[in-house]
């Protein structure tokens, strides 16, 4: 109950109607924390305001749907601090407080307390929300979404329920629950409604490995198949699928994307996200970082918004710095990563649009390397249990953009050491 009591009074230090602060932060999420320490790196005594919904302090999200959600680290090792770290003059914490609204040309924002905050300079990372599918019955107990410590506290909770577990969506969330479960006993079925697992994020041929592996770790997928309604009272009993499938569940798992919280941008430019510059800002003195932030990609030439904790980690400290008097441009060639029973998966680069692809490895073996090759550059990799030194060697002939074109062949060797293509 420590971190409880300790957030009570961090909540309600100041009950003035209208605030002032030179820097805040909308957010706390991997964006918004790393934004918080590096500025606190920069100038111990900046004036900082972080403003977030949740109700605990910054912690990392990756264990939730992984070592947390089988109890292999306990809450308090999640998070990024103690709480003796925020209690310091010149920074207030304000959880459970929402933003209502964004003025940009006066430079303040309403929130949910009935107070104003003034800024010099804003950061938002207010990040994404769990999609929901719109259907008759998701608002049964029992039916959860997973994007805060409150989430995966809840479904841990309903696990006790004991009946077989059922996740809707076979992207990162839904997989790594997946796999979590299993290994905790329970026989979890993946409902996916495109014809493989993963699909935004690799091709059918790795997908189809993947699939196999999870399979023969006793995870039941059904693809080509989405979800009718959950049926039940109070909570839910079962899963009715679009064909028409029954399957009894007390617990189930809607992991089907994100979309980001845009709400309070109605005075900057909105697509899929915040658009921002080089600098991650979206207007004068107002940056935007993390998974709401819709970013032009140096190295792929296009816009995007990236939902990977390395971009969130990144673009926090950049707007920080720019924020703080930088003029730094974005230069980051996105990566993800997950572990998934015994396989730590790295990729990086673009995984689609590709004209050849090589392996290296062997997935049986459970050392694999897909590397993705578009007019003779190497665009992306998928790997499974590599050394991050071949890994750093791929992200700089992505970076560089080497031709590669009269040397694909040699990618297939083991013994070839890629970091030779480079010189």
């Amino acid at each position: 109950m420590k971190y409880e009591i300790i957030y009570y009074v961090i909540d309600i230090l100041d009950v003035s109607s209208k605030l002032t602060s030179k820097y805040v932060i909308i957010g706390s999420g991997i964006a918004g924390y790393h934004a918080l320490k590096e500025m606190l790196n920069i100038d111990p005594k900046a004036n900082i305001t972080l403003v977030t919904s949740d109700s605990s302090l910054p912690y990392d999200r990756p264990p939730l749907s992984k070592e947390y959600m089988r109890s292999e680290r306990d809450r308090d090792s999640l998070f990024f601090e103690k709480p003796e770290f925020y209690q310091r003059d010149n920074l207030k914490v304000m959880l459970n407080t929402t933003v209502e609204r964004l003025n940009v040309k006066e430079k303040f924002l309403t929130l949910s307390t009935g107070q104003t905050l003034n800024f010099d300079k804003l950061l938002i990372t207010t990040g994404g929300k769990p999609r929901k599918l719109g259907i008759h019955g998701e608002n049964l107990n029992g039916v959860h979404y997973l994007r805060t410590l409150s989430d995966a506290d809840s479904i841990k909770e309903d696990l006790k329920h004991g009946k077989k577990p059922v996740i809707v969506g076979a992207g990162f969330i839904g997989v790594e629950v997946a796999a979590s479960l299993r290994s905790l006993g329970f026989e979890p079925v993946v409902i996916e409604v495109k014809p493989f697992i993963w699909s935004t994020f690799v091709d059918e041929k790795v997908s189809e490995m993947v699939r196999k592996y999870f399979e023969n770790k006793g995870v039941t997928f059904l693809l080509n198949e989405g979800v009718k309604e959950f049926e039940g009272s109070q909570r839910v009993n079962s899963v009715i699928t679009s064909g028409g499938k029954k399957i009894e569940s007390s617990m189930v798992l809607v992991a089907v994307g994100i979309s980001p919280n845009v709400e309070i941008a109605n005075e900057l430019q909105v697509n899929n996200g915040i658009l921002v510059d080089e600098h991650l800002k979206a207007k004068e003195d107002i940056y935007v970082a993390g998974d709401v932030a819709n970013i032009l990609d140096p190295v792929s030439g296009k816009r995007r918004r990236i939902e990977h904790w390395n971009n969130a980690y990144y673009t926090g400290q950049l707007a920080a710095r720019n924020m703080m008097g930088q003029n730094e441009s974005y230069n980051f060639l996105s990566t993800v990563w997950s572990d998934i029973f015994d396989l730590h998966i790295e990729s990086g680069g673009e995984t689609t649009g590709y004209d050849d692809y090589v392996m290296r490895g062997n997935f049986d073996k459970k050392s694999l390397n897909v590397i993705y090759v578009k007019g003779g550059l190497v665009i992306g990799y998928v790997a499974f249990n590599r050394d991050m030194s071949e890994l750093e060697a791929i992200n700089k002939l992505i970076q560089d953009k080497v031709d590669i074109k009269s040397k694909v062949d040699k990618l297939k060797d083991e013994s070839f050491d890629i970091r030779k293509l480079s010189s």
